[in-house]
């Protein structure tokens, strides 16, 4: 997903062509960038964006419904969740598969810190419990780590612990201080520390929708659990199979030597 000129519509119609042409390829599941409809604007004033929020009835998941039935594919995208009437939304993913209700899969724990303008995810978004949902769907089990939670080893403990083989991480925004490679050799260290796939999903390019350029400096990419880059561009498409995830497993038993026991943020829901 390239950056937005601010109509949400555009991001929408982007992402179906996207989806049509993979679900053509014969892929059965597709994974959308962080709120992939909206343009990055936690660095902004919230006041200008209190209305972005949607229930799940909204444009954004009926869009999804209607796209995934059509094309027998199944999708998991950023959404910027409303709660209730006294709280901040959720920044959340949710998974939608043919024949089956939409649901939410993920909402991210960890907020990043403000930025130069004074605002940050923080002022925008609401601070989920520290729990780890898991979902299965054509033989595995996947978890969603919300971008920044990608940052901390709990979190990829807690989704290896509730039994995910294939982790996604949707991505955007900036992380300016981050020194060149450190977003590949975070996603490599934590597949290979927990025997899991890892599966990026990110925004790129700078939008200056907001008045101010921000820069997208995620990476779409996945990698094996052996810390194998395994594919990397604009759209990755990846082949995944039991009998790889076992074989890999094998060779890297590093998740099944780790004597540390949580103390809390570990749950299956």
């Amino acid at each position: 997903m390239g950056p937005s000129c601010g109509r949400a519509a555009d991001l929408l119609d982007a992402a179906e062509r996207s989806v049509c042409e993979l679900a053509g390829q014969g892929v059965a599941l597709v994974v959308l960038p962080e709120l992939f409809a909206l343009p990055y604007y936690a660095e902004s004033d919230p006041a200008g964006w209190r209305d972005v929020a949607e229930d799940m009835d909204g444009p954004t998941v009926s869009w999804a419904v209607e796209l995934a039935a059509r094309k027998d594919v199944a999708l998991v995208f950023g959404l910027c969740l409303a709660g209730r009437p006294d709280e901040k939304p959720a920044n959340a993913a949710v998974l939608v598969a043919p024949g089956q209700p939409p649901r939410v899969v993920a909402e991210k724990v960890h907020l990043p810190p403000r930025g130069p303008s004074g605002f940050g995810e923080v002022d925008h978004f609401r601070s989920s419990d520290p729990t780890v949902r898991t979902f299965d769907y054509r033989g595995f089990c996947f978890a969603v780590l919300i971008c920044f939670d990608r940052r901390f080893p709990e979190s990829w403990r807690a989704a290896a612990r509730a039994g995910a083989e294939i982790v996604l991480i949707p991505v955007a925004g900036p992380a300016d201080t981050d020194p060149l490679g450190q977003f590949e050799a975070e996603l490599r260290t934590h597949a290979r520390a927990n025997a899991v796939y890892a599966l990026s999903a990110a925004r790129f390019g700078t939008e200056t929708v907001t008045g101010t350029p921000v820069r997208h400096d995620g990476e779409t990419m996945a990698v094996t659990p052996l810390g194998e880059r395994l594919a990397s561009r604009g759209t990755a498409v990846v082949a995944l199979s039991a009998d790889a995830l076992s074989a890999a497993r094998n060779r890297n038993p590093t998740h099944r030597l780790n004597r540390f026991t949580p103390a809390r943020g570990y749950q299956d829901v």
